[in-house]
């Protein structure tokens, strides 16, 4: 029982003094007081159930498993009626920032089902969990804690006030606080970033998100391809960094009309499907939106999510179309 007790107590020692180096760098860097931040982080208990999720995440699953969670019915649907209610605003963002209005609905209805689920854990509990007691990526979120901290200040929250995922990602979007700050923007011009309440706010926010990160509009993002054993053998990647040029993986059984330049970084990645994995070649667009999400499962959902979304519109406009005829 001894040893168990001290290594208990060495075990908090270690954790205290993790705590009062981060309060000391807010208060150097930062200008906030140590010692309140300190008394915030001291009151707050690990929440191992964020843990657990943070090691059991959706993109664990299988390709045929993950993407039908995005690609239901009502996700489709949802995405239509988004995209009608806020047409100026998509069209206008797009317009500005060069970027498909599509993927930024898509975008959202993957965040959030459109604002409807923007999660239930305070971001704070979630922060600090991860930030001192989730090694593996303890670096990154105690730097979103110290982001979040900023965040609050400026948008003059209560730190505990507000909820999000799992991982501390925040609203419509689900931008982390890092996020938030350097992207987010007040598209509607009325003195705040809202990405809780205000799609307009999101829409914006997300369109400068994607632009930032290297979208070009109306440029190819992915399509399916044939590969035999040798080619995936040689092509499917596993980082999600673009290396080769098109000019290096053409062929025969590989044409990419879509692709004007030669020169445009490209991909090959492979997609467990039941029986056989599925290989799509994507260029520079697809990397993009691994930014805003790290995982090619996550990418490619978005855009087939994008694609049905518009081509629910497109058949309804022409059917509303015939009608009026």
């Amino acid at each position: 029982m001894a040893g168990l007790w001290n290594t208990f107590l060495q075990a908090d020692e270690v954790l205290q003094k993790k705590l009062q180096n981060f309060a000391n760098k807010m208060e150097t860097k930062h200008k906030f007081n140590s010692a309140d931040v300190l008394k915030t982080l001291q009151s707050l208990t690990v929440n191992k159930n964020i843990i657990d999720k943070m090691n059991n995440p959706a993109e664990s699953l299988a390709w045929h498993q993950y993407r039908p969670i995005w690609m239901k019915e009502k996700r489709i649907t949802g995405g239509v009626e988004f995209h009608n209610k806020y047409k100026t605003t998509l069209e206008k963002a797009e317009k500005e920032f060069g970027v498909d209005k599509m993927m930024i609905v898509a975008i959202v209805g993957i965040e959030s089902f459109y604002g409807k689920h923007q999660g239930t854990h305070s971001v704070l509990d979630a922060l600090y969990t991860l930030g001192f007691h989730y090694p593996k990526r303890e670096v990154f979120f105690n730097s979103e804690l110290a982001q979040y901290f900023l965040l609050a200040r400026k948008q003059e929250w209560s730190l505990s006030e507000i909820k999000g995922s799992y991982a501390g990602a925040m609203g419509m979007g689900q931008f982390i606080s890092s996020s938030y700050r350097r992207y987010g923007i007040d598209y509607n011009e009325d003195g705040k970033v809202d990405l809780f309440n205000d799609p307009i706010d999101m829409i914006g926010s997300i369109a400068n998100y994607f632009k930032r990160h290297g979208w070009k509009l109306d440029e190819f993002v992915a399509k399916k391809v044939e590969l035999n054993k040798e080619q995936a053998a040689t092509l499917v990647q596993e980082k999600l960094e673009l290396t080769k040029k098109l000019s290096e993986i053409e062929t025969d059984e590989i044409i990419v009309d879509e692709i004007k330049d030669k020169g445009t970084r490209v991909g090959v990645f492979s997609f467990e499907q039941k029986n056989a994995n599925e290989h799509w070649l994507v260029a520079e667009n697809f990397y993009t939106i691994t930014r805003y999400n790290r995982n090619a499962m996550y990418a490619l959902a978005a855009l087939h999510l994008s694609e049905a979304i518009a081509d629910e519109i497109n058949t309804k406009e022409a059917l509303l179309g015939e009608a009026n005829k």
